[in-house]
């Protein structure tokens, strides 16, 4: 893995939590109407659990509708299980986690990004590059959605001796579609038998 530092900038975790309780209602707009937006928080170990969820209760402003909706777990625990469910959004937080663990943890990763997650978020340490696994790193500091967000706070909260990046995956627009990906120039019944396949 090569050891590249990104350009983008340190998020906290009340900052993450903040981004993610202003992405969910788009997501949910999103989705279809018989699918429930299931959400998904990793954490590499039970310390960091109980830190994701005290700010998961001070975020929430509707805890109860919530809580049927987001599942905690840690990263260990979300390893051994035989049995994954699929979300629409999964974020793992991993500030601390050494490039030696997150190789062990990489088919973990992409096994959520490619079947069980349709939007994937990684917070993890900036020196440790997932570009050649297919994720993107990605500023929520610079975004117009988090401008409700109070940067200077949130990044003094953050990690003191880790600089943190997020990495996305989205399913929906992770590429751009070919042309010849519609139903135009394939599938189509009055094309067969017009040439030869």
């Amino acid at each position: 893995m090569t050891q590249r530092k990104t350009e983008h900038s340190n998020i906290s975790l009340p900052m993450l939590v903040a981004y993610v309780e202003e992405l969910l209602p788009e997501l949910a707009s999103e989705a279809p109407a018989f699918v429930s937006t299931q959400m998904l928080w990793v954490a590499e170990d039970k310390a960091a659990l109980a830190s994701l969820q005290t700010q998961l209760n001070k975020a929430s402003n509707d805890i109860k509708s919530k809580k049927d909706h987001t599942h905690l777990l840690t990263l260990p625990a979300l390893d051994q299980q035989q049995i994954h469910k699929r979300h629409e959004l999964v974020c793992f937080w991993l500030p601390t986690l050494s490039d030696e663990m997150i190789q062990h943890y990489i088919p973990l990763l992409m096994r959520y990004r490619d079947l069980y997650a349709a939007h994937l978020l990684i917070a993890i340490d900036s020196t440790i590059d997932l570009r050649a696994y297919g994720f993107t790193p990605f500023d929520i500091v610079n975004k117009e959605q988090t401008q409700t967000v109070n940067p200077s706070r949130s990044l003094s909260a953050a990690v003191a001796k880790h600089t943190i990046t997020l990495w996305q995956f989205n399913l929906y627009d992770y590429k751009v579609l070919p042309n010849w990906l519609n139903n135009k120039y394939w599938a189509n019944p009055e094309n067969w038998d017009k040439g030869r396949w």
